[in-house]
């Protein structure tokens, strides 16, 4: 699996969590991570998507994110939760 693949797959899902934050459906991101770890079995070993973005840098997230949305359309559009997310 090549790596622009594995960023197609996961960092949507690190953005719509991102997004939730942004909205106040939730407002702690490790609850997001937990959620995402045994709700939808995402890998324990990366900690959740947020941590995942966390370890990965906020500033690759986003540049990644903003190339593939060049490349394959608008559902790749960073959140704007980006920016103010730690």
């Amino acid at each position: 699996m090549s790596d622009e693949m594995i960023d197609r797959l996961v960092l949507p899902i690190s953005n719509v969590c991102v997004a939730a934050l942004r909205e106040g459906i939730v407002d702690d991101p490790d609850m997001v991570d937990g959620a995402m770890i045994f709700g939808t079995g995402y890998a324990p070993f990366r900690g959740g998507p947020l941590n995942y973005a966390r370890s990965r840098g906020v500033d690759n997230i986003i540049s990644t994110m903003q190339s593939l949305m060049r490349k394959f359309g608008g559902r790749f559009a960073p959140d704007t939760g980006w920016e103010g997310f730690k």
